[in-house]
């Protein structure tokens, strides 16, 4: 196996441009981190033989993931690992669906640039941390 694999490239590149998008478009910063999150995900399945598992299923892919992810973190007890993950995928549907904001007349941009994104670069390296 090589040294990394392609889903721990991807999510460093990911992570990367997060955070060239923290300042300027910080909702497409919070969909970053979603998406470093889920290839860390990828990563952690590659290597311990469960990509198949991502790979199953009726469900969607996203669903398959969570459900994966929670298997992942009651096997280890990584209560945080769960939380982190499903904060970042709530935050991701905010910002790519405008979910939460409909009434409150502000885009996914307007609502990140004044919530700010540090808590979920948090997120995300505290899956960083489970799954590297």
């Amino acid at each position: 196996m090589p040294n990394q694999s392609v889903y721990q490239r991807q999510a460093e590149c990911n992570e990367k441009t997060a955070l060239a998008a923290q300042s300027g478009f910080p909702d497409w910063a919070v969909i970053m981190c979603f998406y470093a999150a889920l290839h860390w995900v990828n990563h952690y399945a590659f290597c311990n033989g469960d990509a198949k598992e991502l790979d199953e299923g009726k469900d969607s892919p996203h669903q398959i993931r969570r459900q994966y992810v929670k298997k992942i973190s009651r096997e280890n007890r990584w209560r945080d690992l769960e939380e982190c993950y499903e904060l970042l995928f709530q935050a991701s549907m905010t910002a790519r669906y405008l979910r939460g904001l409909e009434d409150l007349d502000r885009t996914a941009r307007e609502h990140y640039a004044t919530s700010g994104v540090q808590p979920y670069f948090d997120y995300l390296d505290k899956i960083k941390k489970r799954l590297s």
